[in-house]
């Protein structure tokens, strides 16, 4: 019984070290030892929206990254939620997120129909900028909550959304779920040689030791079929 019940505990320990373990490794890969998560996504609008949902998630700062062809001229804003909408009108735009963990990518919506409308005019932004070909706006979640808005010039679209944060407990989650994975298959590893020495063991001892009767020592017979 006490081997049976060390062969089944070392098996589950070892399986469970095994999912700790790859975990560990899959988000070592993707975040490093730094914590830094990066998703992307690819709009289809000339014109995209980034909520509060998405970049106030998390309380370390958020770098977004938009790309387009080279040379192209981008402006990019930063207002509140309720400001920002009303400037955007009913325009076509590519609406960013959810985040999705499973393949580091964003989600998008398209939004409005027609041609967009050119949020730069509008005087609600709490702070703008241009760049050529690709701009980065970083929120550092001190007034949040906030929505950024990046538009490119009427006929050029937006290639690519990057949206990455850092934070250096994500690693250390990483690194620990990949140590105590390893530790807990070496564990259950040895709960299962245990038991096999045990059942090793108990099948070299006599099943009938012989019985002493006065002087002389009784060998039961063997049993025939």
């Amino acid at each position: 019984m006490r081997t049976l019940v060390l062969r089944v505990s070392g098996a589950l320990v070892a399986l469970l070290g095994l999912a700790l373990a790859g975990l560990g490794a899959w988000l070592l890969s993707s975040l490093g030892t730094s914590g830094t998560a990066t998703f992307t996504a690819e709009p289809e609008a000339d014109v995209v929206v980034l909520d509060p949902q998405v970049l106030n998630r998390v309380d370390s700062p958020m770098s977004v990254t938009v790309s387009s062809e080279p040379g192209a001229r981008l402006w990019a804003g930063v207002a509140r939620p309720s400001d920002a909408g009303p400037a955007l009108g009913d325009g076509a735009r590519t609406r960013i997120g959810p985040a999705d963990v499973s393949d580091w990518s964003l989600g998008t919506t398209e939004e409005g129909s027609g041609e967009a409308s050119d949020p730069t005019a509008a005087e609600v932004w709490q702070r703008a900028s241009t760049s050529d070909g690709s701009i980065t706006v970083t929120i550092d979640q001190a007034e949040a909550p906030q929505t950024l808005v990046v538009a490119a010039p009427q006929g050029q679209q937006l290639d690519e959304v990057e949206m990455s944060t850092t934070d250096g407990s994500w690693g250390a989650w990483a690194i620990g779920l990949l140590v105590g994975g390893i530790v807990l298959v070496l564990l259950g590893l040895g709960l299962l040689l245990l038991a096999r020495r045990g059942r090793a063991k108990g099948a070299g001892e006599p099943s009938d030791p012989p019985v002493r009767r006065g002087s002389s020592v009784y060998v039961p017979a063997e049993e025939t079929p």
